[in-house]
C-alpha cells in the first residue's frame, strides 16, 4: 500500500530553488532512504513533507489525503512524525517529560503508558536517566531521546533526519539497530542520512538527490552496487 506520495515538489528559499520537481513514493512497512551530499535538498524534503517549509508547487499525499502545505501540527495528528536534525530536545525538562510531550496529541492514556515502557525497552539508557534533565545527556543519548519522543506519537510514518550525525561508530550501530527494530514493529521510515552505506544497508529502497533533484532511484541493493553511487557516496 502506498503510504506517502510526493509529486513534482518545488521549494524555494527566497531566490534559491531548493527542491526541483522532486517525486518519490513510500509503501507501508518500508524503510526508504534519501542520500546525497550536503545541500542536496534532503532535509528540505523532509521539512516540506511534514509542513515545516511551504512548497510552491507539487503535492504531498499521506494515506491518500492531500497534506500539501497543511499546518505541521495537523500533519503530526495524522500519525506522521518528524525527528529533526540536531535532536532539539527540551534541555530544561526531564527525559520522561520530553517523552510524554511526544504524546501530547493522544487521548489513549493507557496505551501511552505502554508506549513509554516500550521506548524504555528500546533505549535502556533513557530508562536509567528518566529523571535527568535532557540537556545533561550525551549527544548519543539525546538522539535516542529525540527518536523515543517521536515514537511516543505512535506514528505510522517516521521521518528521521541525520540520526547518526556526530555520533561515535559504536553508537551509530546502536541507532541503526533500533531503526530496524522500530521498522519491524510496524513503523514505516523515511531516512535522511549522511552515512550512505549504513542507510543503504538497512533500507528497502533509496533515492539519490543532487542539487535539489532526484537523480537516481532503485532498491538499496541496486544502489549499493551502482558505480556512480559507490564513487560519490561510498568511498569508491
Amino acid at each position: 500500500m502506498e503510504l506517502l506520495k510526493v509529486q513534482d515538489l518545488d521549494v524555494y528559499y527566497g531566490g534559491i530553488h531548493a527542491l526541483k520537481q522532486v517525486s518519490f513514493t513510500i509503501n507501508a512497512g518500508e524503510i526508504v532512504t534519501l542520500i546525497g551530499a550536503n545541500g542536496a535538498g534532503k532535509s528540505t524534503t523532509l521539512r516540506a513533507v511534514s509542513g515545516l517549509v511551504p512548497t510552491s508547487s507539487g503535492s504531498v499525499e499521506f494515506k491518500g489525503v492531500d497534506i500539501t502545505n497543511m499546518p505541521a501540527h495537523k500533519i503530526a495528528g495524522l500519525k506522521l512524525t518528524h525527528v529533526p536534525e540536531g535532536r532539539r530536545v527540551f534541555a530544561n525538562l526531564s527525559v520522561e517529560v520530553n517523552l510524554q510531550l511526544g504524546a501530547y496529541l493522544r487521548k489513549d492514556k493507557a496505551q501511552v503508558q505502554e508506549d513509554l515502557e516500550r521506548v524504555y525497552t528500546l533505549f535502556p539508557r533513557l530508562a536509567e536517566r528518566r529523571r535527568q534533565l535532557a540537556g545533561s545527556l550525551s549527544g548519543g543519548e539525546q538522539q535516542m531521546l529525540a527518536m523515543g519522543r517521536g515514537l511516543m506519537a505512535n506514528p505510522e510514518l517516521m521521518l528521521l533526519d541525520e540520526p547518526s550525525m556526530g555520533l561515535a561508530p559504536l553508537l551509530v550501530r546502536e541507532i541503526f539497530r533500533v531503526i530496524e527494530e522500530i521498522n519491524r514493529s510496524g513503523t514505516t521510515i523515511l531516512l535522511v542520512e549522511q552515512n550512505a552505506k549504513m542507510a543503504l544497508n538497512v533500507a528497502n529502497r533509496a533515492y539519490v538527490l543532487e542539487n535539489g533533484a532526484v537523480k537516481l532511484s532503485g532498491t538499496a541493493a541496486e544502489l549499493l552496487q551502482d558505480e556512480r553511487v559507490r564513487k560519490a557516496y561510498l568511498g569508491g
